[in-house]
């Protein structure tokens, strides 16, 4: 049985991430793509079009297909009400991914926490997001024009201490503990249901209490996820590249732009890719943010050792 309630130090956080997607990975993904599917695929279809485009204009500029510097200006005008509906589009794609993305994982282990199963399906899970969507949005909104102005602050100083070198291991860690910080703390809001406030004043003696183990964590799961995104990405881009300058030398002599469009279309296609990549990928540092959670919580609460005492009186009877 997986325990969420449990103390854990560093090499615990990670191990038990993994142990977490090998005991729930398949119930988990599952619901992912049930509940995010459709969203993340009209989102590709739009970056993929936004690629295509802007290929297609980088291609005519170096092909001299269209010298002329107002080409792209005029082709937006051209195609105004299409830039502006796509536009409004992604954008309401991505807010609506955004809220899903930042709730599933709390809500999935909130799900584990209080049914200590899988028994629950993606339409309970939808119907908790759509319950707290608009607390959820509002926790977005705090974040952007409250807690963001001043980190902006923060990391502003951290680059001028750069200067002094000082500043390096210092910006590093905050990005890090500001991070765990913003997770931990919309954790708290999403399971004990307080305030905005409330929440950042938690999430921020959280990160305090186990300092130093969570910032580590979180900058070990960054490390390892864009390690692994960007080998997925470059290294298919690469063989990619290496293929089209070789195989294809005398083609491209002889048309150039034939070069510049299978590039355009190996390019479309990473950029695709990455960003899908980059939305799974996110689960996994979310995981171990919540694993860190409820390892704080179990800290303060004991909450493991309780229940342990409630069995034994059960087994009692």
């Amino acid at each position: 049985m997986f325990e969420l309630f449990k103390q854990r130090n560093f090499s615990e956080n990670i191990s038990d991430t993994i142990a977490f997607f090998k005991t729930f990975g398949k119930h988990y993904f599952k619901n992912y793509f049930i509940i995010n599917g459709v969203l993340l695929m009209i989102l590709m279809v739009l970056v993929y079009f936004i690629s295509k485009v802007y290929m297609e204009f980088l291609t005519s500029i170096t092909q001299g297909i269209n010298p002329n510097p107002d080409y792209f200006g005029n082709y937006f005008t051209e195609n105004i009400g299409i830039f502006i509906g796509g536009f409004i589009l992604f954008l309401f794609i991505t807010i609506l991914l955004s809220v899903i993305n930042i709730a599933y994982p709390i809500i999935y282990l909130d799900f584990i926490e209080k049914r200590n199963d899988t028994s629950f399906t993606h339409t309970d899970i939808i119907n908790e997001i759509k319950k707290n969507f608009g607390r959820i949005f509002l926790f977005i909104l705090g974040l952007i024009f409250i807690v963001t102005p001043l980190l902006l602050i923060a990391f502003a100083i951290s680059a001028v201490l750069c200067i002094v070198l000082i500043g390096i291991p210092i910006l590093f860690i905050l990005i890090f503990a500001t991070t765990s910080f913003i997770a931990l703390s919309f954790q708290e809001y999403m399971v004990k249901k307080i305030g905005f406030f409330e929440a950042l004043g938690v999430g921020y003696n959280l990160v305090k209490q186990n300092f130093w183990t969570t910032v580590g964590t979180t900058f070990v799961m960054a490390f390892l996820i864009q390690t692994i995104q960007g080998i997925i990405t470059m290294v298919p881009y690469i063989i990619g590249m290496i293929l089209i300058f070789t195989s294809s030398q005398n083609v491209a002599e002889n048309d150039p732009s034939q070069a510049m469009g299978t590039f355009s279309i190996l390019f479309t296609v990473i950029m695709v890719a990455s960003i899908l990549l980059s939305y799974v990928f996110h689960n996994f540092q979310m995981i171990t943010q919540g694993l860190i959670y409820y390892s704080l919580r179990e800290e303060n609460e004991e909450n493991n050792s309780k229940s342990q005492i409630d069995l034994i009186g059960t087994d009692s009877e």
